[in-house]
């Protein structure tokens, strides 16, 4: 069986994350943790911000295919809701980095294309136009994330009621 080095480096970077913060992580770090050759980080990732943007997809990814297997909205939103909730560690030690701003825009990025196949493949017709539903899906998605990021921030939060709420504010929903 063939080693999944991408996953092998990302894994481990996300468990440095957990224990000492982004920051302080170099390519060097990483690349003795995993025990592997500069070249060999190099052929698959630029740099640790790639790292970072190809792990958030990898997690983005795998919240859509259990939430396109969701049987309501609400409960498709919980389940994002949820799985940020369960790596709030780790998004609060992203978030308390230099890389910030960068960070914060892969997040977005990340639940926009989430939203985005979510209405493509839960939704039959749609009666906005394509610049109506560029604007929605930016306007969801960063409203979305500054929600999921207070969240974080909270000690315990009620996702199910959460998601129930945010559904609610849907247009032609109630």
């Amino acid at each position: 069986m063939p080693v999944d080095m991408k996953n092998i480096i990302s894994s481990t970077f996300v468990s440095m994350v957990k224990q000492k913060g982004i920051d302080k992580i170099t390519v060097k770090a990483l690349i003795d943790e995993c025990n592997i050759s500069r070249q060999t980080f190099y052929y698959h990732f630029q740099d640790i911000m790639e790292v970072i943007e190809w792990s958030m997809e990898q997690a983005a990814r795998a919240m859509l295919e259990q939430s396109l297997r969701a049987d309501t909205p609400e409960e498709a939103l919980g389940i994002l809701i949820s799985s940020t909730l369960n790596n709030r560690e780790l998004i609060l030690r992203l978030m308390d980095s230099q890389k910030r701003e960068q960070i914060e825009a892969l997040f977005v990025r990340a639940v926009r294309k989430y939203l985005q196949e979510m209405i493509r493949s839960k939704t039959q017709e749609l009666s906005m136009r394509y610049s109506d539903m560029e604007v929605a899906l930016d306007f969801w998605a960063f409203g979305i994330c500054g929600l999921l990021l207070q969240c974080c921030r909270k000690d315990h939060v009620d996702a199910e009621n959460l998601a129930v709420q945010i559904c609610r504010m849907i247009p032609g929903r109630s």
